[in-house]
């Protein structure tokens, strides 16, 4: 392996240091001042060399947007466990099957712990609005139960919802958090939960 020059070695240890510090990675700027360059596109061609080469990975959708995925010695990062992200129609296979499963997403243990029951899934609609809107991203734990007023994943034939689970004496009411959107009315054997919600990734 191609060994990383003092300037990429210094960008990765100013990556891990931000996000020691406030728990969050640096912006390009950030990095251009602290390894005193004036110009960001020379940051941004180091930070493209080191994603080429599986050091950090970057979302285009936030300026704070690098996971470290590994130190200067190319060993994985031990602050970030990988999470399985999911389509997000399951039809009739397991939520986590092999092919089910779209990416593995890397996140500070900061904020989770290693589990295997743990997966991600990304948000269509507002219904679930202003708490979870288009484009985040769920943490959900899997499990097939749930308590009145947690918001579940659940299959209704083939289609995926996200919705406040709140079961009545016949029937179960879906709530949607957004007053825009109407609640759904269905029969217990008309749903299958796919697990609960336990937290949203809010990329902006």
């Amino acid at each position: 392996m191609k060994v990383l020059s003092k300037r990429q070695t210094r960008i990765l240890e100013i990556i891990k240091h931000s996000q020691d510090e406030i728990g969050e990675a640096p912006t390009i700027r950030e990095i251009a001042r602290a390894i005193r360059v004036k110009s960001p596109h020379a940051v941004s061609h180091h930070l493209n060399q080191l994603e080429k080469r599986g050091y950090i990975r970057r979302n285009s959708e936030s300026s704070r947007n690098i996971i470290l995925l590994a130190d200067k010695d190319h060993k994985p990062s031990p602050d970030l466990v990988r999470v399985p992200l999911v389509g997000w129609s399951s039809g009739g296979v397991g939520i986590l099957a092999e092919e089910n499963i779209l990416d593995w997403i890397p996140i500070s243990t900061r904020f989770l712990k290693q589990d295997a029951n743990i997966y991600l899934l990304k948000i269509k609609g507002n219904s679930m609005a202003p708490r979870i809107e288009d484009g985040d991203i769920v943490i959900v734990k899997k499990q097939y139960t749930a308590e009145a007023g947690e918001t579940i994943v659940a299959l209704l034939g083939d289609e995926t919802t996200v919705k406040k689970y709140i079961p009545k004496e016949d029937h179960i009411v879906l709530q949607p958090e957004n007053s825009q959107f109407e609640p759904m009315i269905v029969f217990p054997d008309e749903l299958r939960i796919q697990g609960v919600v336990k937290g949203v990734l809010k990329y902006c």
